[in-house]
């Protein structure tokens, strides 16, 4: 463990996001690639290296500037396709702005599903935007209104696309969550406290069995699609599918987000993290990247503690923090200093 620690604004969220950017192509807690210029600059250009634990090197360079875009090239070779590039190098996150998977809208908690299972799943990747696709065609035609035969037929094509692609990707998000949910009670319980934590999903299907298949849950996403069809036709948008389920958080028989504190709904999360870092590593066999930042702010010293103790046999981790911390196996790294010795 790495603890890059300094004053508020000495640059230590911009190393993190260096390395997020080569990792999954993007800036880190959801920045939009102009935002991650520096004030005043036309462009960036981020170079990273990057060795796998079987040995093998992977060199990346990303040149980004407003009039050119963003362009990424893996050992001198330009990615046409940024999502190839994903899942390349395992990385896992926690940001103080990611605190709103547990206490903001379902979309929050729908974006870390799909960003933890796309790391490992390309075919899921492609399915979700593939979906994403049909639901814009389906909403397109929704909201033209549906005045005679030939929209109702249209609406019939793009409905039963519509409900392949949805089961396919509950289903799928079924699984993950099925080999999740168990190495997350398992870091959970290292946590102080005895607070039984529970995730349970919530489809706009109600109650899916774990053995359903895609086929099943499809005939039943088409079956929910002809229940709403009149309010769809009425409010003119797509009223069920996988982009309006959400998760549910729970510890001891509460909903996280509105009975934990922030202390606890912190420390949920970070669980949930180091429980996607575990899941990953076991299921890709390489141990990911953990980029943490500002992780000690308001935890209690005794969860800290055990937090870094976890975190000690989990690969590379970088932690960003206003003071150095002491333990076994961290390293310090002071911003400011090495600033000046460069």
């Amino acid at each position: 463990m790495t603890v890059i620690h300094g004053r508020n604004g000495t640059g230590k969220t911009s190393l993190l996001e260096a390395v997020h950017y080569c990792a999954l192509t993007r800036g880190l807690g959801g920045s939009t690639d102009r935002e991650c210029l520096s004030f005043g600059k036309e462009h960036f250009t981020i170079r990273g290296g990057f060795i796998s634990d079987r040995g093998s090197v992977t060199e990346v360079r990303i040149d980004y500037s407003p009039e050119k875009e963003k362009r990424i090239y893996v050992n001198d070779q330009e990615m046409t396709s940024f999502s190839r590039h994903v899942g390349s190098i395992p990385c896992v996150t926690f940001t103080p702005q990611e605190l709103s998977i547990v206490t903001g809208a379902p979309a929050e908690r729908r974006k870390f599903l799909d960003s933890s299972i796309c790391q490992c799943d390309r075919r899921y990747m492609h399915e979700l935007m593939t979906y994403r696709r049909v639901l814009q065609q389906r909403n397109a035609l929704l909201a033209c209104g549906i005045d005679h035969h030939g929209n109702l037929a249209g609406l019939d094509i793009w409905t039963e696309q519509l409900s392949m692609h949805a089961a396919s990707i509950v289903r799928t998000r079924q699984l993950f969550l099925s080999r999740f949910i168990p190495i997350f009670k398992s870091v959970h319980a290292l946590l102080p406290g005895d607070t039984e934590p529970a995730i349970i999903y919530h489809s706009t299907l109600g109650e899916i069995e774990h053995d359903s298949g895609i086929e099943e849950i499809g005939r039943r996403f088409t079956e929910r699609f002809n229940q709403l069809r009149n309010q769809e036709i009425q409010r003119r948008q797509t009223l069920a599918g996988p982009h309006r389920d959400d998760l549910r958080l729970i510890a001891g028989g509460h909903d996280v987000r509105k009975f934990a504190s922030q202390g606890q709904q912190r420390s949920y999360l970070i669980a949930m993290k180091i429980a996607l870092r575990q899941y990953l590593y076991e299921l890709m066999d390489e141990e990911p990247l953990s980029l943490l930042d500002d992780l000690f702010s308001e935890l209690d010293e005794q969860i800290a503690d055990r937090i870094v103790q976890t975190l000690e046999h989990c690969g590379q981790v970088l932690v960003t923090s206003t003071v150095e911390r002491t333990g076994h196996g961290i390293v310090n790294y002071h911003m400011e200093r090495n600033n000046k010795e460069q």
